[in-house]
């Protein structure tokens, strides 16, 4: 059976060139069988820590990736209002009053937040300076705070609480066990279920330090030679300085290309179990779609540069985001637009990212830190936990 792989779509023009085919003879054995791809990794993330390249399942990358909805290798700031919760999307989509607790929120640095913060998971913050809160705000589970907890105003925390400093608040509530040092004064109407005297020390919830980072550059790097182009005719110079409006059907498949720029929208339709490897940035002077076009599609798309965009970026699917995953290798800041709808999980630890408009945001972010001039609200997919189901890697 044979399917058209790439097509190649001028804004304008009724033909359509089909530059490129695939047959099932040309996919990779992984197709045939379970489970997302295999790709050659860096030993970081296969979890011997040699650094010498493995195999390993992108799904398991995602499960030690995307433990929670937000993390930042930074401190977070914010001026706005932060919201977080989770379903499940092999259950049913997103539906508002039906949210889980599972949509945690890791800072490595400080928190400083003078708007609403509802976290629907829990709040571990790492920064020896503690939290600073202007607003009210409610963390549905676990509360860890490497430092002071002020200022005065009411917290409320559905699980365990464990504060490094001092605790300075209009009210405290706790439902579990409050733990603080010996040494801590606590400020305010504190209420919890038991309330402990010990040392208190938060590790960073984040692995962001340059021995646990995903080294995505790695895995694009591996695969350069090592790829499924072939199989549908690909050039891996096909997306630089492209012209015109592109859509690039993907089968299941491991494929690689080079810096991704042109003069027209781009569109990505994924129709299986794909990796695309981007060796170099993602420049984008016009829209970006990425589509989930049947049951079995998901994709791992590793950009070894940095995302640059001045337009609308359209990925994944909001009824099952863990089935998009985009990992960014390079340093800098990633804008997005404001009709940008993002339904994935993004790795982007060396990159910020700006938002200027509202934003919901299906899945998870795992930055370096947000700009975030506008309110964030984060549907955290909790399947993507379980992206790992048929890895044999």
């Amino acid at each position: 059976m044979r399917r058209a792989a790439l097509l190649l779509l001028v804004a304008g023009c009724a033909s359509q060139d089909i530059v490129a085919s695939s047959s099932d003879n040309g996919a990779p054995a992984y197709c045939t069988g379970t489970g997302p791809p295999v790709l050659v990794g860096d030993g970081i993330t296969v979890g011997d820590g040699d650094g010498n390249p493995d195999d390993v399942c992108t799904g398991t990358v995602a499960v030690r990736t995307f433990k929670r909805a937000l993390c930042t290798c930074e401190g977070y700031a914010t001026s706005t209002p932060l919201v977080t919760d989770s379903f499940d999307g092999s259950v049913a989509p997103y539906a508002p009053g039906t949210a889980g607790t599972a949509g945690a929120v890791g800072i490595d640095g400080a928190l400083s937040a003078s708007a609403m913060v509802s976290i629907g998971g829990a709040l571990a913050v790492a920064g020896t300076t503690g939290a600073s809160f202007l607003v009210d705000a409610t963390i549905a589970r676990d509360l860890d705070v490497n430092g002071a907890l002020g200022t005065n105003v009411a917290i409320t925390a559905g699980g365990n609480a464990h504060v490094a400093g001092d605790i300075a608040l209009a009210s405290l509530a706790v439902s579990g066990t409050l733990t603080v040092p010996a040494a801590a004064t606590l400020i305010g109407t504190v209420t919890a279920g038991t309330t402990v005297r010990a040392p208190v020390t938060i590790e960073p919830p984040c692995a962001c330090e340059p021995t646990d980072l995903v080294d995505i550059g790695a895995f694009v790097a591996n695969h350069r030679d090592d790829n499924n182009d072939a199989s549908i005719g690909l050039s891996p110079a096909r997306l630089t300085d492209y012209t015109g409006d592109v859509t690039l059907d993907l089968p299941c498949g491991i494929y690689y290309v080079g810096p991704v720029r042109g003069d027209g929208a781009l569109s990505l339709r994924i129709t299986g179990r794909v990796a695309l490897l981007v060796d170099g940035d993602l420049t984008l002077t016009h829209p970006l779609a990425i589509e989930l076009a049947t049951q079995d599609a998901e994709l791992d798309l590793m950009i070894g540069g940095l995302v640059s965009s001045n337009a609308r970026i359209m990925a994944g699917d909001a009824a099952h985001p863990s089935r998009t995953r985009i990992y960014v290798g390079g340093s800098g800041t990633i804008e997005l637009s404001g009709d940008s709808q993002i339904a994935a999980n993004v790795y982007a630890p060396k990159s910020a990212v700006a938002m200027s408009a509202p934003s919901t945001v299906f899945g998870s972010l795992f930055v370096r830190r947000i700009d975030q001039a506008a309110p964030l609200t984060i549907h955290y997919d909790e399947d993507v936990l379980r992206a790992d189901i048929g890895c044999l890697y």
